[in-house]
């Protein structure tokens, strides 16, 4: 009975895990449970407004059977899967190519019964915020009427000032506040998402959006740096956190946790004697970053990426809330 009134306290939160065209019916499964949606990364596109398709029927098909609700991401990717910042300006100086490709995404996920899209541009210029909005405006207009939301993953830290969060707020049925970048294994060791920086971001964006339709971006991976550290020439190998604490265990090396970052690291020496760095997420990390949630009364989260299995996060998300079920 006491499980039972426990679970009636816990919040319920939306979850939505990305994935590659990579991910199998099993790495699936072993998240399905505690997902909402499933988000497949990525279609791109091409400067006539065309989209640069995955492999997805199996994606699809693997998600409705596992309960959870796939979702399309949209990522300015060209047709050689590089990112172009000059899609993006494509987009908004060239009105006829974004209705072609406003329409080929609302197509798309209409055709192969997608929940809906996440809108991945990354870095937006400041100049092309306004744009930015009348394309998510635009796009959402559509796949509501049909349906389906849409999501604006947005990564935080670079040009803040410049992001209309307020206007995206308006015109998306969610944003999701990525609080990390693939980018920081060029720089020196560091705590992936320091829980200061992630609680002064959410903080900052919940006084311009409601709440409830904030997702927070969290990373489910470690990274492993080589010493020293040599600006553009070393860069950080990137791991799971279950092989982050395996290489501890291996190599009799003892976990630090830094309480003003709230993340696990360790030092070690590898088998050609190099001493190497590693930060990662624990059940403890994992907890401060879960408690930002409730905290500020968020939507949910999102987790880049579900391909590594991570248990003992899943464990305290189950812990702290229900997950909503679409």
């Amino acid at each position: 009975m006491r499980e039972d009134i426990g679970a009636l306290q816990r919040r319920a939160i939306i979850v939505n895990g990305y994935a590659t065209p990579q991910i199998t019916a099993e790495q699936l499964a072993q998240w399905a449970g505690n997902l909402t949606y499933v988000s497949f990364y990525s279609y791109g596109f091409n400067m006539n407004g065309e989209l640069v398709a995955i492999s997805d029927e199996r994606l699809i098909r693997d998600a409705f059977e596992s309960g959870v609700a796939p979702i399309m991401v949209l990522t300015p990717f060209d047709e050689s899967g590089a990112y172009s910042y000059d899609l993006v300006r494509e987009v908004f100086t060239n009105p006829a190519m974004r209705d072609r490709l406003i329409n080929n995404v609302v197509l798309t996920a209409t055709d192969k019964n997608y929940y809906g899209v996440v809108f991945n541009f990354g870095y937006i210029a400041t100049e092309d915020n306004q744009q930015f909005v009348i394309t998510v405006s635009k796009s959402a207009a559509r796949l509501n009427r049909r349906g389906k939301l849409i999501i604006v993953s947005i990564i935080t830290g670079i040009n803040d000032e410049g992001i209309d969060y307020e206007a995206l707020g308006r015109a998306a049925n969610f944003v999701e506040l990525r609080t990390f970048r693939w980018e920081q294994n060029q720089g020196p060791p560091a705590a992936i998402t320091p829980i200061g920086g992630l609680r002064e971001t959410v903080s900052k964006v919940a006084a311009l959006i409601d709440p409830r339709f904030i997702l927070l971006g969290l990373p489910n991976y470690g990274y492993d740096w080589v010493l020293p550290h040599i600006q553009g020439q070393t860069a950080a190998e990137t791991i799971s956190n279950i092989e982050a604490a395996d290489r501890a265990t291996r190599a009799g090396a003892e976990i630090q946790f830094n309480e003003t970052v709230q993340s696990p690291h360790f030092n070690y020496t590898d088998r050609n004697g190099a001493m190497r760095e590693v930060w990662f997420d624990d059940e403890r990390s994992t907890r401060a970053k879960l408690e930002v949630v409730n905290e500020f009364n968020l939507a949910g989260v999102g987790i880049w990426t579900i391909m590594n299995p991570f248990p003992v996060g899943i464990e305290v998300m189950s812990e702290l809330f229900t997950v909503t079920k679409v």
